[in-house]
């Protein structure tokens, strides 16, 4: 068969040559001169960094949309504070079930396309929550929300690392996870200023348009350079599924990592959807103060923090056990600084605490998920990913709202309920710090 036209039997890269190259040029760079020159960047390994990394920050603006427009939903639909967590709680359920699948799809299908479907439909159940009625709708959507954000987050880091050596994922990723802090910190300042001026409604309708468009652009993406090991990776039965995830589990650094992830989404899962809402609540500032200043604080530390644990660990070389001993002790060193931030009654104070543990916090985030990609095979990683958010999710952010609303809501009150965070931090640190040394 001809080994140009990648049919059956061809394992070798499909570089057209000869007569083929000819015949293909014209129309692979002739037909639209103009848009050479972006669909190559988009086709490299910055080009691909730099669009997930855009998409991850519209990915958490839109999942944190809630934080910083309760009060006006508990008084338009008549929710509870523990009906406010089942919001958040519905969307990551259909979430983390939904990524393996996702990571099991992306061995038969193609990885760019799969992203820009997920893209569309999280945008677009987004843009209809701006037009509900009922608390039941609005679950429903956050829900078909959670299907399409678990395609991005799911392959966006396994196309990441297929560009980058191990060696420089950590920073890859760092900057990949940068986007966190600031899509989460501009969700509670836009949804805050946003529902003051215009209404709850109109911050559905702003944090969806942009998704819808963004999304065209991951067809212009490239498989990475071991794209070829993924296409013979497609697990055929139960039993081959089975294997990969026994493979997976096998890792000590994979379960280390899974463990102190979940610890450490735990904490900032309900941090984020109740942080700014104690701070009114318990601590009297206004709706609009809360959320940005913790917006601030949020964006500032996870920048510092995500970007600067990244340079730390290429400084250490980027292996897993010089990663896993930074995290430990950067999560070791916030968790009573959160305790602080929580428990304070100064202004100044809190905030200055705070932002210091965001800070550390967020150090640990570039390091641990390279760890996690360099602990399995390159034709595991979508499925490790997916594993790995299956199981943060299911022990993390889903019942880490409810939990603490229904500790609020009861006579226990929200110092106690707020206790559970730096309790979840030290957890994490606890998890990571035993690998160091280890075989």
């Amino acid at each position: 068969m001809d080994p140009v036209d990648g049919r059956a039997g061809d394992y070798r890269p499909r570089t057209p040559t000869g007569a083929a190259l000819v015949q293909r040029r014209p129309l692979r760079y002739h037909a639209a001169p103009m848009a050479a020159p972006a669909s190559r960047f988009l086709h490299g390994a910055s080009g691909t960094l730099a669009l997930l990394t855009a998409l991850n920050l519209l990915n958490y603006l839109d999942r944190y949309l809630l934080a910083g427009i309760v009060a006006p939903l508990q008084q338009s639909l008549g929710a509870s504070q523990t009906e406010i967590g089942f919001l958040t709680s519905a969307f990551l359920l259909v979430y983390m079930v939904a990524a393996p699948a996702f990571g099991l799809a992306a061995r038969r299908a193609s990885r760019p396309l799969l992203l820009a479907a997920g893209i569309f439909v999280w945008s677009a159940a987004t843009l209809a929550s701006g037009f509900v009625h009922t608390l039941l709708q609005l679950l429903l959507l956050r829900a078909l929300v959670g299907i399409g954000e678990a395609a991005y987050s799911t392959l966006g880091p396994a196309l990441i690392a297929g560009h980058y050596t191990p060696q420089r994922r950590a920073s890859a990723l760092s900057i990949f996870y940068a986007a966190i802090p600031i899509g989460t910190a501009l969700s509670y300042i836009a949804s805050g200023m946003l529902s003051q001026h215009w209404g709850w409604r109109s911050v559905f309708i702003a944090g969806g348009v942009p998704g819808l468009l963004l999304a065209f652009l991951c067809l212009r993406l490239r498989e990475p350079p071991d794209a070829s090991e993924q296409e013979s990776a497609v697990p055929p039965s139960k039993g081959a599924r089975a294997a990969a995830l026994r493979t997976v589990l096998s890792s000590a650094d994979f379960r280390s990592a899974t463990i102190g992830l979940t610890a450490f989404t735990f904490a900032f899962g309900a941090l984020a959807v109740w942080m700014p809402h104690y701070l009114t609540t318990v601590r009297g500032w206004s709706a609009v103060d809360a959320s940005a200043s913790f917006g601030i604080i949020i964006v500032a530390a996870g920048l510092l923090g995500t970007l600067g644990g990244g340079a730390a660990a290429r400084a250490l070389g980027g292996g897993s056990r010089a990663c896993l001993m930074l995290c430990g002790t950067c999560m070791l060193a916030a968790t009573p600084l959160t305790a602080a931030a929580l428990y304070c009654t100064d202004t100044v104070l809190v905030m200055t605490v705070l932002f210091l543990a965001a800070t550390l916090a967020f150090a640990s985030q570039g390091p641990v998920n390279a760890v996690l990609v360099n602990a399995v095979p390159a034709d595991l990683r979508a499925f490790a990913v997916g594993a790995n958010v299956l199981a943060i999710h299911a022990f993390g952010d889903v019942p880490s709202p409810v939990i603490i609303g229904r500790i609020a809501d009861s006579s226990w009150g929200w110092e106690w309920a707020m206790a559970l965070i730096p309790a979840a931090m030290l957890l994490s640190a606890l998890a990571w710090l035993p690998l160091w040394g280890r075989r």
